[in-house]
């Protein structure tokens, strides 16, 4: 976007605009004039080669733009679909308490809201949306606990429905 962009219908200077987790090129003057383009055609590159080769098939990985911003990718797509995860900076593994084989990872939902499921997914559908804490709940021996802001302030939270566990503050 050049500094003097216009609006197409009423020639007004556009600026970037957000509403939630959705950011927006929006016309000045609204709400008489309700012009808005996204900007996703401006954040998306051309794939680029990293010259590492694909541990599938073993064609060259590319650095790639998406939905959900950049990830690392083959090249040789649509036939080998190697996509990396994500990672989300966390070395902390947690393991699934449902399926007990899978860990947990942070993932950010097509709203942007950030949840942690099961990494054996589709087997294996668990997801919680707080942060969740490798310790057993002590009142009913539930393998997971949650971080969850009260008003008290932040809490370690027992997240079985029918266990009213709550510690006291962090």
């Amino acid at each position: 976007m050049s500094a003097d962009e216009r609006c197409p219908r009423c020639q007004r200077p556009l600026v970037i605009k957000h509403v939630g987790h959705n950011s927006f090129l929006g016309c000045t003057g609204y709400p008489d004039c309700d012009y808005k383009r996204g900007l996703r055609e401006q954040s998306e590159i051309e794939p680029e080669n990293l010259g590492v080769p694909c541990p599938e098939c073993g064609e060259e990985l590319q650095l790639k733009s998406g939905r959900y911003g950049l990830f690392v990718g083959c090249s040789n797509f649509p036939d080998c679909e190697f996509v990396t995860e994500p990672d989300a900076g966390n070395d902390d593994t947690i393991q699934c308490p449902e399926c007990k084989k899978g860990q947990l990872r942070q993932k950010t939902s097509r709203r942007g809201t950030v949840f942690y499921a099961c990494d054996q997914y589709p087997t294996c559908q668990f997801t919680v949306n707080q942060p969740p804490v490798d310790e057993s709940c002590p009142k009913c021996g539930f393998a997971l606990l949650v971080k969850r802001k009260t008003a008290s302030g932040m809490r370690k939270v027992c997240i079985q429905k029918q266990c009213d566990y709550k510690s006291d503050t962090l």
